[in-house]
């Protein structure tokens, strides 16, 4: 991990001196073109061992303007995507994934909170979720399990079955922040 330098000034009566602090950038946001090669370093191993659904990268680059990232130092280290379902005033969670050397460190959390704030800037109510094997960290984050009936019926029809996957919900509190957010273009 490289670290930014930067070098501080100050003076002490007449005689100038230099102090030589660190300091860690890392910001969410919204994911540019830039960043596909970082999704998908951490995606990857998650889609080859079955924890997320496998994306070609035309489906990836297809998707790109849903995503959110956490990058730091130049690096992405955790990332999701949001796919709203503005007539169902609902949007699905999707490929939220950290990377190896940051688990642990809060990133997921981190880039959940970004995802439900920028939901509920959208006007959404919920968020709803698929999962094979992460139910107890989205429960944890007050998501309740669902049917598959409280599933947006557009969705429903391009799960696959087979994954065996299991259905979250959650709640939004409404945006009472003022701040408003680009709108993501919908499924």
């Amino acid at each position: 991990m490289f670290m930014m330098l930067y070098l501080k000034e100050f003076f002490s009566f007449s005689y100038p001196s230099f102090t030589i602090c660190s300091d860690l950038y890392e910001g969410t946001r919204m994911a540019q073109i830039t960043d596909l090669a970082g999704i998908k370093q951490i995606i990857q191993p998650l889609e080859a061992s079955g924890i997320l659904v496998k994306r070609t990268d035309e489906e990836l680059l297809k998707a790109l303007d849903s995503f959110v990232v956490v990058e730091r130092e130049g690096q992405i280290i955790a990332c999701a995507a949001l796919f709203p379902y503005f007539e169902e005033k609902c949007g699905e969670v999707a490929a939220i994934a950290v990377s190896p050397d940051c688990r642990g460190q809060g990133q997921g959390d981190k880039v959940l909170d970004y995802i439900e704030k920028k939901a509920s800037s959208l006007g959404l109510n919920k968020l709803f979720l698929l999962t094979t094997r992460t139910a107890d960290w989205f429960v944890r984050r007050g998501f309740s399990e669902c049917s598959i009936d409280a599933i947006p019926e557009k969705r429903r029809k391009m799960i696959n079955l087979s994954r065996n996957s299991k259905y979250y919900m959650k709640k939004l509190l409404p945006n009472t922040s003022g701040i408003t957010v680009g709108k993501i273009p919908s499924n």
